[in-house]
């Protein structure tokens, strides 16, 4: 696009956002484009009307009446500008109904003018503000009743000027009406496009945000009914993590920085969770909760926490080999029944409950930094896959002796 293109875009670009407030919604900014739009296509009808009057008649009052006519179109830009956004839609279809109204006068019936009153009829509706709908019944109502009884009595209806051609005035009337028609039509259809594309554009914000807080099974029934109903699961594995000397690294560090380091590690883990097939629950403090089993039944869930929680703890050895704050973390993993649900009525918060989740928050109390703590129900799941190392019978609190590995 040339340097000349460019600009004219931009020109026309400001003309249709002149008074434009983006805090607005999309469809209160559709209105008053359309309004600018159509206003500026009310100066230009004027405009062209001019052009022609200069080449066929030399009366001043056609001259007169038509600059009268683009200044008052020009005026509802103004109004515009100004935030005043219903007195604007009132100015402009005052301005067109006069526009018919003076043709009528000075060029009769014949002139054609009366297609305009089609114009007028659906004008309000494509400019009004919603909270300003039945302003816009009004002025269409009266363009209608205008339309009838200028047809009705069309031959009372004679021209006080008669240095213009009526089937002149035929051709322009109807040629320019019709294409303001054809670009308005076109604007709105172009604005409504722009609309539903800012839509789906925030609903697939708010869809990606819920999948972000809530599982997908879960986003899917509070979508379809507003509610979820908890759920039983048998056959899950929780996993559980935690940093040793987490409360000397608080005060040993400023809040921000702190953070930024939980901000950078869970958000690898995230993206850990994501590759293994894990579903992350929540963080609490310096604790990071995950579970495998939840979405669809699986019969490898305990592998998936276990792999993820290697992934994990390989993830800190790296980062701590090129980071001043060194982390050291344990993890804890059990497998058993727990129960699923949204809690809470203002701030959804997804949430597993049962013995499975102290169990496995035990296992991992249990447990020592850099190593992964399994339970025995774990045990039995992936002994076959991964090597592991009993522990004997460990004392946990609440739980008693429980049998421990470590995955090697």
């Amino acid at each position: 696009m040339s340097t000349y293109d460019k600009n004219k875009s931009r020109f026309f670009q400001r003309m249709v956002d002149i008074g434009a407030d983006y805090n607005s919604s999309m469809t209160e900014i559709r209105y008053f484009r359309v309004t600018n739009i159509a206003s500026v296509l009310g100066v230009l009808y004027n405009l062209t009307w001019m052009l022609i009057a200069l080449f066929l008649t030399d009366a001043l009052v056609i001259y007169g009446s038509n600059i009268f006519l683009g200044l008052m179109f020009l005026i509802a830009l103004i109004f515009n500008r100004k935030g005043w956004r219903i007195l604007a839609s009132v100015w402009l279809i005052l301005a067109s109904y006069m526009s018919v109204l003076l043709f009528l006068y000075l060029l009769g019936f014949s002139s054609g003018v009366t297609v305009v009153c089609f114009l007028i009829i659906i004008l309000p509706y494509m400019t009004f503000p919603r909270k300003a709908r039945n302003i816009a019944h009004v002025f269409s109502i009266l363009a209608c009743l205008t339309l009838i009884l200028t047809v009705t009595f069309q031959s009372s209806i004679t021209a006080h000027f008669s240095g213009l051609d009526p089937y002149i005035s035929q051709i322009v009337n109807i040629g320019i009406t019709g294409f303001i028609c054809l670009i308005l039509i076109a604007s709105m259809s172009i604005l409504i496009d722009k609309s539903e594309e800012s839509l789906l554009s925030e609903q697939k914000k708010s869809d990606d945000l819920l999948h972000n807080i809530l599982p997908a099974n879960i986003v899917r029934d509070l979508k379809e009914s507003g509610k979820t109903i908890p759920k039983r699961h048998k056959n899950v594995t929780v996993l559980f993590t935690d940093f040793e000397g987490f409360t000397e690294l608080v005060t040993s560090m400023s809040a921000i920085t702190l953070v930024n380091e939980l901000n950078d590690i869970f958000g690898r883990f995230d993206e850990i969770m994501e590759e293994t097939e894990v579903e992350k629950i929540e963080t609490i403090g310096d604790a990071y909760m995950a579970a495998s089993g939840l979405e669809k039944e699986m019969t490898n869930h305990a592998a998936n926490c276990i792999r993820a929680a290697q992934m994990m703890q390989s993830y800190l050895e790296e980062r701590n080999k090129s980071h001043e704050i060194k982390w050291r973390m344990r993890v804890g993993i059990h497998s058993g029944t727990v129960v699923a649900g949204v809690v809470g009525k203002t701030k959804f918060a997804y949430d597993l409950f049962g013995d499975t989740i102290n169990t496995a928050s035990r296992i991992e109390s249990a447990g020592e930094v850099g190593k992964i703590n399994i339970s025995s129900s774990t045990f039995k799941l992936i002994k076959n896959e991964f090597a592991c190392l009993s522990r004997g019978k460990i004392h946990a609190k609440g739980k008693g002796e429980l049998e421990m590995y470590f995955v090697n």
